[in-house]
């Protein structure tokens, strides 16, 4: 038996690829449902996207890292990491085999906060192993102190990408922001996308509404699925097995709630009662 967990925790250790994001310069396509170190426990038995890493190698040349969880459930949890080209999407990738792959997963957490992603995975065992990966690409000048020497004040040794967090100090972005509950991405029905997005001008972020395709409508604002009153939430895509996306009031199994609320819908679209 202590052969077995020194085994499996060595290959945890040494199979480790947060050497090759030392100079990871930006996370993106981050899942937006999942909280700051919240333990990923739902929608079980379904792959999920979790973000992003874009990192350059030792010859500089830009990288995408994309990281995907098969949620434990009837199965233990799983992790996989998939490089793509920057310009490609990683939803594209999420049935396919990792460049690497870590199983028999007890669960996972990970936060993004002050430019530093942490994930933290638990094996088997229950033996926690931790990656730590700040963000190499932006750099805040500091105020000039005394006997602070010009060097130092205009070339740092490490470079910080700053997330953006609230309100834009930007005065034409101010001006341009849309408000919250402002329809920034329709998409129809039948899963044909009404107009482009806008999202990104969203003054306080936005959220998608599940309708049972790839991508559902999204509004300006801030919202946490699957609460009463709230949207519910999707499940991952491989739980669909139809070829058409279902709609809400034929089939709802493609969202769920939380314990204890219903799913009713409006429209097509489902809601948390």
């Amino acid at each position: 038996m202590i052969v077995i967990w020194l085994v499996s925790l060595l290959n945890l250790v040494f199979a480790n690829p947060s050497l090759k994001w030392s100079q990871a310069t930006q996370i993106t396509e981050r899942h937006e449902f999942y909280a700051n170190n919240e333990v990923i426990e739902k929608p079980k038995d379904s792959w999920q996207l979790l973000l992003a890493i874009i990192y350059k190698d030792s010859q500089l040349k830009t990288h995408k890292d994309c990281l995907f969880y098969y949620v434990p459930g009837e199965d233990a949890g799983r992790l996989k990491v998939k490089t793509i080209s920057v310009e490609d999407k990683c939803e594209k990738y999420l049935f396919e085999n990792g460049n690497q792959e870590w199983t028999k997963l007890k669960a996972l957490q990970f936060s993004f906060e002050h430019n530093y992603l942490t994930l933290s995975i638990t094996d088997e065992f229950f033996q926690v192993e931790r990656w730590d990966i700040p963000l190499f690409n932006s750099y805040l000048n500091p105020k000039p102190k005394l006997m602070m020497s010009s060097a130092e004040y205009r070339s740092p040794r490490f470079l910080f990408l700053t997330p953006y967090k609230g309100r834009s100090q930007n005065l034409l972005h101010a001006r341009n922001a849309l408000p919250d509950k402002t329809l920034c991405h329709d998409i129809s029905e039948d899963c044909s996308e009404k107009s482009p997005s806008n999202c990104t001008k969203c003054e306080n972020g936005w959220f998608e509404i599940p309708n049972g395709c790839s991508q559902g409508p999204k509004y300006c604002g801030q919202m946490v699925c699957g609460a009463k009153n709230r949207p519910a939430c999707r499940r991952g895509m491989s739980f669909h097995k139809q070829e058409a996306a279902p709609d809400c009031r034929v089939d709802s199994s493609f969202a769920y709630c939380s314990k204890g609320l219903r799913i009713q819908c409006q429209g097509a679209l489902p809601y948390c009662f």
